[in-house]
């Protein structure tokens, strides 16, 4: 059997060389991609001004910024460092069935508090000296969010499925490839695994460019953290992360399509902050059972057992 050799790099090469190249591929694929919208308007009649390009475009587009700026930097990091990409992120470990039924727990029993915290942080403000940079978010949160709703708002099975790829699966097995994959063991190298867990989240969190949304996704991205640390495997990470956006996609379709009211988005909230706490109970026990296996899980995934 061929036995790989791993080189050597430092921890500072290594967050070079993934940060940098999902950065600079970042601004490469979008270059690309607007010159590519540009012409497709151009095409039509339509100029720099009036580009209004096609959603499903947007959506292609936005599928390949992903993979480019989360999943090729790993990639070639693994590459980099002699070892196969694989194993470089731990997706040859394995997991056992209960594990995964533990993971779908934890995530559903948290989308309550997420809707509590969204809620509680979308008023949030700045100080009047910097009523410029808040009046610039929040634009850009609204421009944000009239985006995801074009993504989103749809009314066939088929261009759901679409939905579910571009916003579920594709962010969920790139992003955490990426961050805990990647930045979270880069970082753990020269810090414990808390401060690891804890810093990958926060960057994790101010890529998404929410600020309502910046607490939230930070508790989330820890969460996710530590199921990569207690479990040893990418996998449950990506199906929590999956779950987690795959509700969004669902919620959205179901309320634009009027099988239910727009109140769904407030369970957790107000009369119902009793669901909240419910909730957070039902996560606290999930991830405490997960936290008593991760000795067992290391040395299943160590022996590749399901």
């Amino acid at each position: 059997m061929k036995m790989e050799n791993s080189i050597t790099i430092t921890t500072g090469r290594k967050l070079f060389v993934l940060v940098g190249s999902s950065v600079g591929l970042t601004v490469l694929a979008s270059l690309m991609v607007s010159v590519v919208l540009l012409l497709g308007s151009m095409s039509q009649g339509g100029g720099i001004a009036t580009a209004e390009p096609n959603i499903t475009i947007l959506k292609i587009s936005q599928l390949v910024i992903t993979v480019v700026t989360f999943f090729v930097p790993v990639v070639l990091l693994s590459k980099m460092c002699g070892i196969r990409n694989t194993a470089f992120v731990k997706a040859n470990k394995s997991f056992t069935f209960p594990l995964l039924l533990l993971v779908v727990v934890v995530i559903m029993s948290i989308q309550p508090f997420m809707n509590a915290t969204a809620e509680w942080f979308s008023a949030w403000s700045l100080p009047t000296s910097l009523s410029w940079l808040e009046q610039w978010l929040k634009e850009m949160e609204a421009r944000n969010l009239e985006l995801v709703n074009r993504f989103l708002d749809v009314h066939s099975v088929g261009a759901l499925l679409f939905n579910i790829v571009v916003v579920a699966i594709a962010p969920a097995i790139c992003e955490e490839f990426f961050f805990r994959g990647g930045l979270q063991q880069v970082f753990a190298e020269k810090m414990n695994r808390h401060s690891a867990v804890w810093l990958t989240a926060v960057i994790f969190s101010a890529v998404h460019m929410e600020v309502s949304g910046f607490l939230p996704r930070v508790m989330l991205g820890a969460c996710f953290g530590y199921l990569f640390v207690w479990t040893g495997t990418i996998w449950l990470p990506v199906v929590a992360h999956f779950i987690n956006n795959l509700v969004g996609v669902l919620a959205e379709y179901l309320m634009y399509n009027h099988f239910v009211g727009k109140n769904i988005e407030q369970i957790g909230t107000g009369d119902t902050f009793w669901i909240t706490c419910c909730g957070l109970l039902l996560f606290a026990i999930a991830l405490g059972f997960i936290f008593r296996q991760r000795e067992s899980c290391e040395s299943l995934a160590e022996r590749g057992i399901r």
